[in-house]
Parts: structure tokens; sequence; C-alpha cells
């Protein structure tokens, strides 16, 4: 019988990271070997030992999910000096985020991006299905879209982030996230490379080129990808994309029909 138990368990595991294999880009930078963990799915990656527990309670997709407002409720989110913070942000120990958001920030659903640039399902999500939500469900007032760079799965995915941050400081954050994966396969290669396809997208974008390359190179701007990973690790997060919608995890690039059923589910 316990040979039975085992190759069960075992064919278990072969599926499941078959289907992170499918949807998701895994962590490659500084991470321990990790081990499978089957009672923890939906994940990205399987989760390495001796991370710390989130301070707040994250709800997977087939939990019973926290109670989470409905379109009649108005949440209170914070408008600080660096940026926006939502009540749900808040309760996963989110920093605030000045650029990298789209939509009202009163919406009933805040919808919390963790994405490489250079992660082929960060791109599949954008190309596919992104544009979809924004049309469906941030333009109309009911998302609150935050996205949060980590940029851990691909060699300059880093550089990339940099970019979209300072571009962001000029006030062309998403038109540089949008022209960062059209070019995603550039993330994949030397420096060099990547940093031609940054200036050509800057000098396309008509952006103040030495000022965004200086804004790339502070202390402060790398500190900000910093803050993103450890966020995510926090969270027991190690590979993208990964989504919160308000307080429930929803891993790797997912097809619009799955987003509206998530969705309709968080109005309830």
């Amino acid at each position: 019988m316990a040979y039975y138990q085992s190759r069960s368990v075992n064919a278990i595991r072969a599926f499941i990271f078959f289907l992170v294999f499918l949807t998701g880009c895994t962590a490659t930078a500084n991470l321990p070997t990790p081990s499978p963990t089957i009672a923890r799915l939906p994940t990205v990656t399987p989760e390495p030992p001796a991370v710390p527990a989130p301070t707040a309670r994250v709800i997977r997709l087939g939990e019973t999910p926290l109670p989470t407002p409905s379109l009649t409720v108005t949440p209170t989110p914070a408008i600080t000096e660096n940026g926006v913070l939502t009540e749900s942000m808040a309760r996963l120990g989110l920093s605030a985020e000045p650029y990298a958001v789209l939509g009202d920030p009163a919406a009933p659903v805040t919808i919390v991006e963790f994405t490489d640039f250079g992660c082929p399902f960060c791109r599949r999500h954008h190309l596919l299905t992104f544009h979809t939500l924004v049309e469906e469900f941030i333009a109309t007032g009911n998302v609150f879209y935050v996205v949060k760079h980590m940029p851990v799965s691909s060699p300059q995915g880093e550089r990339a982030a940099l970019a979209a941050l300072c571009a962001g400081e000029q006030g062309h954050y998403w038109e540089m996230h949008n022209a960062l994966f059209a070019a995603s396969e550039a993330w994949q290669r030397d420096a060099a490379t990547a940093q031609r396809h940054i200036e050509a997208i800057v000098a396309e974008l008509g952006l103040d080129a030495a000022a965004l390359q200086v804004c790339t190179e502070r202390a402060e701007t790398k500190a900000v990808i910093a803050r993103h990973v450890s966020e995510a690790h926090a969270l027991r997060v190690f590979g993208t994309p990964v989504f919160f919608v308000n307080d429930r995890l929803l891993a790797g690039a997912q097809p619009i029909e799955v987003w509206r059923e998530v969705l309709a589910g968080s109005r309830e």
C-alpha cells in the first residue's frame, strides 16, 4: 500500500511541475533549492525553506476567501508622497506606488502584479490579457491595478525595471512598460544589448535620456526594486507573474476567462 501511495504522490508532484512550467517563470537568482509543496497550490514556483510567514493571511484560489469589498463599498486609499496605498495593499504589507498604477484608487478591487519584463509568461499576460482587463475592469472603475517589479528570472530584467521606474519619473511609466515587453527577448541577452534597446525606446518616446540614465544609476532607484522583491518574498512569492486580487493569490499567465471568473467572485 505504501508503495502505491508513494507512486501517487510522485505523479501528483510531476503534474504540478508541469502546470508551473506552462504558466510561470521561476526565480533563478540567489534562492535556495526549492522542494515541492502540494498543499500550497497554486504557486508559480515551489516554496524554498526557511522563509518568514507573511504578516497578512493570503487566500489562494480554491480556499474559502476572506470577505472582499462589494461594488457598493468604496475603500479609502491613502494618497501619500510615496504614491498610492490601497487598503488591500496595506493588509498585504506592500508599499505605496507612485508611477506603476492604473485606474481609480477607490475601486473595490486592487490587483497587484509581480512581474519581470524578461519573463515570457509575463509578456503573454501583457499581450493577451492585460488590455482586456483594462477595457472591462480598470477603465470602468472596478479595478485599481498596481505593478511591482520582481526581475529574478531574466539576466537584464532589473535593467529594464529600472528604466520603467525612471520613465515614470518623467510621467511615462506605462509607455515604457509597453515598449519593454515588446522587446522582451533583449532582457535575456547581454547588458550591452539590453542598454541599446533601452536607449532606442527612450529616443522613440522622446524622454530625457540623460535624466533617465542618472535615475537608473541612483541607489534609491535600485532600492525600490530590492523592496519589491523583498515584499514578494515576504508573501512567499518566488516567480512571475503572480497577482494578488485584494487578498487572494492568482499565479501564472491565466486567460481572460479565468480573470472574469476571479473578478466576479471578488465582487461578492
